[in-house]
C-alpha cells in the first residue's frame, strides 16, 4: 500500500534526535510543528526514554515553545506499566534497574518497587534507563531472574543522541543483564508497536491517518512499520541518510528528509 502524506491528519514525533538533542532544540524543530498545528495537523510525541514521566516531557517541550500536555506524550515507560497492568496482578513485586519516570508509572499502577530490600524472589525484573546503573545492580538483577521473574525491558535503544556525540542507552544495560542470565526480554518501546497502537486506539486513528516521524531506523521506522503506519524518516538523529536510504524491510522509511522543515515545504506549507 502506497503512503500518501496529504492524508495524514496526526503526526507521531520521536523526541531525541528529532525535536531535540540533549538540552538543544532540533535547527527548525520549533518552527516546524507550529506549521503543522496552524495547518490543522495533530502533534504528539513517542519517545522510548522512561527516564522520565511524560509531564517532565511536555514541560520540556513548552520550554522551547512547543506546545504539549501530558496526554500528548507516551513513553517506553508509560507503554511498560500499561503492559504489566493488563498481565500482572495488582501490586505484583518489581525490581528496577531504572529513574523515576518508570518508577513513578509502576507506582501508579500499584506495583511494588523493590529496589534495596533484602529479599529472595520478585514477580519481573523491569530494566530502563539508569544512569547509576552498577554491577551490584546487574547481579541483584541475575539473581532474581535465574529465578524465574519475567524480564521486560523499557526499550533496547544502544545509545541515544546528545548534542555533540551519544551516551549509552538502555539496550546497552539490557544486553548486560540478559548475558548474565542467558534471557532475553519482553520490550515494551519502539520497534514494539504497542505505543502507536495506543495512541491509534486513543486518537480514534485509521492507520493512513498517523505517521510516525523519527531519526533511527531500527526503533522509529520499524515500530512504524509494524504498527501498519507511515514512517517518515528525518536525518537530524543519530542515522545518516545515506543509510536511511538504503535500509529495506521493516527498517525502509516511506519517506526521507533531511529535517522537519523539509517535511513542512513537502506539504506545501
Amino acid at each position: 500500500m502506497s503512503f500518501d502524506l496529504a492524508s495524514v491528519s496526526t503526526f507521531i514525533f520521536d523526541l531525541d534526535g528529532v525535536i531535540w538533542r540533549g538540552q538543544a532544540p532540533v535547527v527548525g524543530a520549533v518552527a516546524s510543528l507550529a506549521t503543522l498545528r496552524a495547518a490543522g495537523r495533530k502533534c504528539l510525541f513517542a519517545t522510548n526514554n522512561s527516564s522520565r514521566p511524560p509531564d517532565f516531557y511536555a514541560q520540556k517541550l513548552r520550554d522551547l515553545g512547543i506546545a504539549a500536555a501530558p496526554s500528548d506524550v507516551v513513553t517506553s515507560a508509560t507503554a511498560t506499566a500499561l503492559h504489566l497492568s493488563r498481565h500482572m496482578t495488582r501490586g505484583f513485586s518489581v525490581y528496577l534497574i531504572g529513574e523515576e519516570g518508570i518508577a513513578g508509572a509502576l507506582e501508579d499502577i500499584g506495583a511494588r518497587v523493590v529496589r534495596d530490600e533484602a529479599i529472595e524472589s520478585v514477580d519481573c525484573v523491569v530494566v530502563g534507563i539508569d544512569r547509576e546503573f552498577s554491577y551490584a545492580k546487574l547481579n541483584r538483577a541475575q539473581q532474581f531472574l535465574l529465578r524465574g521473574a519475567v524480564f521486560i525491558a523499557t526499550n533496547r535503544d544502544a545509545t541515544f543522541p546528545l548534542e555533540n556525540g551519544v551516551s549509552p542507552g538502555t539496550g546497552s544495560i539490557v544486553a548486560a543483564v540478559a548475558t548474565a542470565t542467558g534471557r532475553e526480554p519482553i520490550s515494551m518501546g519502539k520497534p514494539d508497536p504497542q505505543m502507536l497502537l495506543a495512541i491509534l486506539e486513543s486518537e480514534n486513528l485509521a492507520p493512513q491517518q498517523a505517521a510516525m516521524i523519527g531519526d533511527r531506523l531500527d526503533t522509529d521506522i520499524a515500530c512504524a512499520n509494524r504498527a501498519g503506519i507511515g514512517a517518515i524518516f528525518v536525518a537530524t538523529g543519530v542515522t545518516p541518510m545515506p543509510v536511511a536510504r538504503e535500509a529495506q524491510g521493516e527498517q525502509r522509511a516511506d519517506l526521507f528528509f533531511e529535517d522537519l522543515p523539509a517535511l513542512c515545504a513537502a506539504l506545501g506549507l
